[in-house]
Parts: C-alpha cells; structure tokens; sequence
C-alpha cells in the first residue's frame, strides 16, 4: 500500500509517494495565491487505489488569497478532504504529532507552517539528533536547533522570524532588492531600484548555483530562464539593460547580490549556533549548495548526499511520508 506525504507550499506543491523502500516525488510549481481554488483538481490525481494514508504539511495558509491563517488552514484541508474523501488523512503539527482533519482546523496555529517540524523530526530519527537543520527552498531558509533530540525553534513563524530561525531568502524568489539596496557599480556606491524586477533565481543561475531546471517558479518579466534573459533582468535593477551594462558587469552585479545572500544565512546561523552551541549542520533544500558555501566552517551534513537530489528537495514531504508510515 502506498503513504502520501504531501507539503502544500505558497509556491510549490511536493507529494512524494511511498511504498515500503520504493518512492516517487513529485515536485509541482503552484502558486496557491493564484490557483487555490484548483488545489482539489491537483491532489485528486494522486487518490489511487492503493493509497492507504495521507499525511499532510503546509506552508500556504500565508499566502495572501486568504485574510487570516485560520481561514487558510480551513480552506486548504478543505480540498484535501475532497480530493480524498475515501482515506485516511492525517495533518502533521508543531508539536510532532498526527491530527485528524477536524481536530487540525480547530487547531489551525498548531499546523501552520507546520512543514520544518516534520523535516526535523525525520533528521532526529534518521541523520542526527543534536544539529542544527537548515533548509534552504525556493522563498526562505529554515534554521532550526535540535538538541539530544529535542527541537528548540520556536513554533511560529513569528517568534522564528524573531529568533533568527526564519530568514526570507531563498534559491528562487527573493527579490534582489532585499539583499541590499546599494551595489558598487564602475566605482560608485550605486542605488538599486526596489522594482520586482529580478530576483535571486536570476543570479544563482548566471553564477551557475543552480541549472535551469531547478528555476521552477515565475521570472518577474513573465520570459524564460536563459541565461541572457537573467542577466536582462539584473540590469533592469539599475535601471538599465543589456546595451548600457555589460556582461562582465552584470557578472560583478550578481557576484555582489550572491554575496548578501550568504553573509545574510550565515549571520543568522552564527547567532543562532552563539545561543547553543552546536556546530554539526544538517542542510537541505533547493539551496544545498549554496549553503555549503555560506557555512563553511561548520560540520556539514548533506540530506542530498545521502538520500539524492529529489529528497532534499522536497524534504518536508518526504519526511511525513516516512514518519507516517511508522504511525
């Protein structure tokens, strides 16, 4: 019989199907700020016969197609009830626990974001019980600490903002804008514009720290992911384009960018490994690579080594998937 474990993003849907040692991931771009109303239609196509058990995470309840989480909450299991109203679901919480449907929508806060835990709970049974996981994904990068086997982040995505353990940049979709609004350009301290008009997939991929496949969300300019449409998209940051600025510049640019990204992961790591102390890292993600850069120094574990690229990838789903099959 088949488990579904299935992580319900803002951006991404991940449902990894699991059969005993065999397993299929399926990783689907879904920006639920727009499709939310199609979510059944998508889940319905994994209700095969042969799945036994559901169990679900999620990060969409944020997205800003519903006007609280709790309303988020509700809608989204909502059409997992009706995508599969013939089994079993179980909503993965905060606290490391299963909870059934109805149970989950009074305590919405409890599966909010709800996603990390279930990474961390599958690190401390499968990889390592006193780390610290990083998950670096397309929007954000987790940092959670766990201590003999006991997760220390903060449940919220609130109180992990505050404590270092929530930092919005990811592989993809963090405007560049965010990571600083100077650059030095032909020797000036140069302003940036704060436009969406590029975004970290668009450096990441014209340094190659990713491969065009892996840039799975919406350019801002609505054109592909070649590398001269991304370097395009750099230029227009400073107001220009590709006739104004050239290539080596738009090279030094996104250099630049990519390093604000890394000194911004790493400076939360640091603070959150000053509180405790623990220098083993476990990284997983999109971004896998680009964290083994901004943590250098640290004892790092890869999820991606050991388990392969779709796992780190989709983790989260992975991981409910597995700890469901032993519930």
């Amino acid at each position: 019989m088949v488990i579904l474990g299935i992580d319900i993003g803002g951006a991404n849907t991940k449902i990894t199907e699991l059969e005993e040692k065999y397993y299929k991931i399926h990783h689907i771009y879904f920006p639920m700020w727009k499709k939310h109303k199609k979510l059944t239609e998508l889940l319905r196509v994994y209700n095969s016969g042969n799945v036994e058990k559901v169990g679900i995470v999620m990060t969409a309840e944020l997205v800003d197609a519903y006007r609280s989480k709790r309303e988020g909450v509700e809608d989204i299991l909502n059409s997992v009830e009706r995508a599969f109203p013939d089994k079993d679901i179980y909503v993965f919480d905060v606290d490391g626990n299963f909870l059934e449907i109805d149970v989950a929508k009074k305590k919405y806060i409890k599966v909010s974001a709800s996603n990390w835990t279930a990474t961390a709970y599958f690190v401390i049974k499968d990889i390592c019980d006193n780390c610290i996981l990083v998950d670096m994904g397309s929007t954000t990068t987790d940092i959670i600490p766990i201590k003999d086997g006991e997760i220390l982040a903060e449940e919220t995505d609130l109180k992990r903002l505050m404590n270092n353990q929530l930092v919005y940049v990811g592989a993809l979709r963090t405007p560049l804008s965010f990571l600083t609004n100077t650059v030095v350009f032909r020797g000036f301290k140069t302003n940036v514009s704060s436009e969406y008009f590029s975004i970290t997939g668009d450096v990441n991929l014209i340094l190659n720290k990713i491969n065009p496949e892996d840039y799975t969300c919406d350019t801002p300019d609505g054109v592909p992911v070649d590398r001269k449409s991304c370097m395009r998209r750099v230029a227009r940051v400073l107001c220009s384009d590709l006739e104004e600025v050239n290539e080596e510049e738009i090279l030094d640019i996104s250099l630049q960018f990519y390093r604000k990204l890394l000194n911004m992961v790493r400076s939360n790591l640091d603070r959150v490994f000053e509180r405790y102390e623990i220098r083993d890292v476990v990284i997983t993600g999109l971004g896998e690579g680009i964290l083994k850069e901004a943590l250098e120094g640290y004892s790092i574990i890869s999820v991606g080594e050991r388990y392969g690229k779709e796992v780190s990838l989709s983790t989260p789903s992975f991981a409910v998937a597995k700890l469901l099959e032993n519930y």
